[in-house]
């Protein structure tokens, strides 16, 4: 029974009917935010895009920097940090270490190499390239790299060979190719100078074209539309082995767009 003098109106929202409308629409508030965070991604951490390019479309007013992406499009916990180009859309993937140190790396018993010798296969100190930010697991940036292949149309790198007395590309002396470097496609497919136009790089810059005993630099490029052919991950010299020859490198990183 109600106290006499009291009025029911129907109308008039309960104290738990308050209560949950208010819960209700924090819960819808919530998620529109995160269907904003899924639909215009920002490249936070929290809210990773799918790759550069994506990016680029939500936020055209973004400059280019560091940003973070989720190719996979599964738990962000995955999500990886990139460079992205806001001008071209490109998105950069670092290798991790990014360089080579200048040293002899090889002694042959003549003083020279007959052969191209892998950096990562073969010489005392060597290793493969790999790829990403320090504290990111190998197999995430695998994984993710391979989503990044799918959702892209094509796929470019920079090596830069620093030299000492040893030949990168051109030799001058005889005029061929014969020992210029040759690098390794993480689909193992080896990178010429001449040969099969699919699987021969460009030489923006050849510093290295004899012996002087001075440092220079050969800058290779590489570019495909088949992007299962990159990143590099391995570079074999062939003008190499003497007491005085020496040589270091540059890993650029490997761009998807």
């Amino acid at each position: 029974m109600y106290p006499e003098g009291y009025y029911f109106n129907a109308d008039q929202p309960s104290e738990s009917a308050k209560v949950n409308l208010e819960e209700i629409m924090a819960s819808l508030k919530s998620l529109s935010r995160q269907m904003e965070s899924v639909l215009t991604p920002d490249g936070s951490q929290k809210s990773p895009a799918p790759s550069c390019r994506d990016l680029k479309i939500c936020h055209p007013e973004f400059k280019s920097g560091e940003y973070w992406i989720d190719p996979n499009q599964g738990c962000k916990m995955d999500a990886i940090k990139v460079h992205c180009n806001m001008e071209s859309g490109e998105t950069c993937v670092s290798s991790n270490p990014s360089n080579i140190p200048r040293k002899n790396w090889w002694a042959s018993q003549d003083g020279h190499s007959k052969k191209h010798v892998w950096f990562g296969d073969s010489m005392d100190g060597g290793f493969h390239f790999s790829y990403g930010y320090n504290g990111v697991s190998e197999d995430i940036v695998e994984t993710q790299l391979a989503f990044l292949r799918i959702r892209s149309t094509q796929a470019s790198q920079n090596i830069t060979y620093y030299c000492k007395n040893s030949i990168a590309y051109m030799d001058y002396e005889n005029g061929n190719v014969k020992k210029a470097l040759r690098l390794m496609s993480t689909a193992d497919m080896e990178l010429k100078a001449e040969g099969n136009r699919k699987f021969t790089y460009n030489v923006l810059e050849d510093g290295c074209t004899n012996h002087t005993g001075e440092w220079g630099k050969t800058i290779f490029e590489y570019r495909t539309r088949k992007t299962v052919h990159l990143p590099i991950v391995d570079i074999a010299p062939f003008d190499i082995g003497g007491k005085d020859q020496e040589f270091g490198v540059d890993i650029g990183p490997v761009c998807f767009l």
